[in-house]
């Protein structure tokens, strides 16, 4: 089977959509990264998709994202949500939009377990980053991007 090339935002916005629209009631749309509030950077949740053609996947959020996201997902309160319940709700999320574009792109490549980082330095960097495709939830402070190459290794290595 041909491999693709990255899906365009639009299309990956519309994916990620179809399933976080119905699960969640959270819906994607295509941002370009400098629209992405530094804020967003609370906390990330990041895979490395390695292969014949590596990608990274990413989401990062602010704590009131990050509180909604997994009250959402958890479908409890924002106050019976902890710290290990919003790390489980980033990698989901990620590790999702990891799978749809993995059959999306047509990849023969094996999904690695998504990390989270909370180093503030790193996401800071990362904030300024924010490579490849870019898109934000309207309804609440979630970026989710997806890039080809591993360049992010560079700040998340120590982290």
């Amino acid at each position: 089977m041909h491999m693709k090339q990255l899906p365009p935002s639009e299309r990956l916005a519309a994916l990620v959509s179809s399933v976080t629209q119905t699960m969640l009631g959270i819906s994607f749309v295509p941002v370009l990264s400098d629209q992405v509030r530094p804020g967003m950077c609370w906390r990330t949740a990041v895979m490395l998709v390695g292969g014949a053609r590596p990608l990274t996947v990413g989401l990062s959020s602010s704590q009131e994202g990050c509180l909604a996201l997994t009250a959402a997902l958890f479908s409890c309160p924002v106050s019976a949500v902890d710290a290990g319940m919003i790390n489980d709700a980033l990698c989901e999320l990620v590790n999702m939009t990891a799978g749809l574009l993995k059959t999306e792109m047509a990849l023969d490549q094996v999904l690695s377990l998504p990390r989270v980082v909370t180093d503030a330095s790193v996401l800071a960097s990362l904030a300024e980053l924010h490579p490849g495709l870019v898109l934000k939830a309207k309804e609440i402070d979630l970026a989710l991007w997806a890039h080809e190459g591993h360049t992010i290794t560079r700040f998340t290595a120590a982290a």
